[in-house]
């Protein structure tokens, strides 16, 4: 046996605990299926830290979550530290991962995250790349005021240019025309952009 293969079995019979007496049958098969158990999620923790490992990382504000109703993946709108939005995508969220996620980012709209992206090739065409979100840390809520015409950029940036879109999106959330707007006003907006204008 291998030590690894050891490792393996000793932590599954400690976490099954002692063999009951006359039960060495069941007791056995309950280790050796905890030890594949620990095996493949060993398997996953590699693969995951793996591409934390090759991850750019970077500061910035979430400001949406949507999910892609073709690929199942979640969209990502996020401001970085220099004011402009970035666009990423989750893993697909019909997979444990991918839903995991964008359940965690619905819950941290209006944080401020450190942000671990990769560019992958597409799986439909590898001459394309998405770039997808592997990992978020939580920085907690993004207090920072943002200017009035910074704010408006982002929010035409969203509309792809539409400027009746973004003018209506802005009037409808209440946002003032001077001064500043916290970025939960400015998450307001852009949740009513996303209900005028549905997103693919």
């Amino acid at each position: 046996m291998n030590p690894r293969d050891l490792e393996l079995t000793l932590a599954a019979a400690r976490a099954v605990g002692p063999c009951p007496p006359g039960e060495e049958a069941t007791w056995t098969e309950q280790v050796r299926a905890r030890a594949v158990t620990l095996y493949t999620l060993a398997d996953t923790v590699g693969q995951d830290l793996a591409r934390l490992d090759q991850a750019k990382q970077f500061t910035a504000t979430l400001l949406a979550v949507s999910v892609e109703v073709t690929s199942t993946r979640g969209r990502l709108l996020l401001r970085n530290t220099s004011g402009d939005l970035e666009h990423l995508r989750t893993d697909r969220g019909d997979t444990d991962a991918g839903r995991a996620m964008i359940e965690r980012a619905r819950a941290l709209v209006g944080h401020r995250l450190r942000v671990y992206r990769l560019n992958e090739q597409m799986a439909s065409n590898a001459k394309n790349q998405v770039r997808t979100v592997v990992h978020i840390a939580d920085h907690g809520p993004d207090t920072d005021p943002l200017p009035v015409n910074s704010a408006k950029d982002n929010l035409l940036a969203a509309a792809d240019g539409d400027t009746d879109s973004a003018r209506r999106s802005w009037a409808d959330a209440g946002l003032p025309e001077a001064g500043s707007v916290s970025v939960a006003q400015l998450a307001g907006a852009l949740a009513r952009l996303a209900a005028d204008v549905p997103q693919p």
